[in-house]
């Protein structure tokens, strides 16, 4: 039996998905490093042959565990941006409204999605396996960046947004090198100084 064919069984299915999630889950916690076979079994509760079982290599599994994390990550992020109100805003306000939708880190597990969402951008550069999933993770969160812009009465257009959210990159990874600083903060800073320029109030 295939592994396509096995995991469309509703049992195979229950039990990839459980597989996934762990991986997923562990990605999160503590890198591309947590992620291997028997961590994964483990977590799931899962016989460790199930892990090959349903997927054909740990780069196999290691790719998905990319996705459900992305996936949940901009799940988050869209979720905050929903409650984001309509209302014209000065470049503090909307600046402090992005970085709360995009970079808490009023908790650890805040701080920990948004460290990953970096390291599995970093690490993709590196796998093409990866790739294809962060590019579409990466224009989820561009298309919800442009609704938290135009939700604050500002123009958005898709080119100037990403040169926003190189910015924010920027800012968080400079962040994430010094222990003592809170990349939210450091983000909202460097986002108030340039986002009169890159999504100006719309006219």
């Amino acid at each position: 039996m295939s592994r396509v064919t096995a995991a469309t069984t509703p049992k195979g299915e229950r039990r990839r998905a459980a597989l996934v999630a762990a991986a997923g889950e562990l990605l999160v916690e503590g890198g591309f490093d947590c992620v291997r076979h028997r961590s994964v079994a483990q977590r799931a509760r899962i016989p460790l042959a199930a892990t090959t079982y349903y997927f054909e290599s740990l780069g196999d599994l290691v790719t998905n565990a990319v996705a459900y994390a992305g996936d949940h990550d901009v799940a988050g992020v869209r979720e905050r941006a929903s409650v984001v109100t309509r209302r014209r805003r000065g470049a503090q306000a909307t600046a402090e409204i992005l970085a709360t939708v995009f970079f808490p880190s009023d908790s650890e597990d805040g701080l920990r999605e948004v460290v990953s969402r970096y390291e599995r951008l970093v690490v993709s550069t590196r796998d093409p396996r990866l790739q294809d999933v962060q590019a579409r993770l990466r224009e989820e969160l561009t298309s919800l960046h442009i609704a938290v812009l135009e939700q604050s009465g500002r123009t958005a257009e898709r080119r100037r947004v990403q040169r926003l959210m190189a910015v924010e990159d920027g800012a968080a990874l400079g962040a994430f090198t010094r222990p003592d600083s809170d990349p939210h903060r450091v983000v909202r800073d460097a986002v108030a100084d340039v986002v009169d320029t890159l999504a100006p109030a719309a006219g």
